[in-house]
């Protein structure tokens, strides 16, 4: 339950930084936290589940 609201606030904090009304979205550093962020919930949510 946990995962799925650091998902959940991930994806409207993206949503939120992608929707404003700035040309310079790449340059953001708020855009590049969310994303860094979004990637290491990603992977680590992979990592807890075992393979096979």
């Amino acid at each position: 339950m946990l995962t799925t609201l650091l998902y959940l606030f991930l994806g409207f904090n993206l949503v939120k930084i992608l929707m404003e009304k700035t040309n310079t979205i790449y340059k953001d550093i708020r855009f590049w936290l969310a994303i860094i962020s979004l990637i290491t919930l990603v992977w680590m949510t992979v990592k807890s589940y075992p393979a096979g």
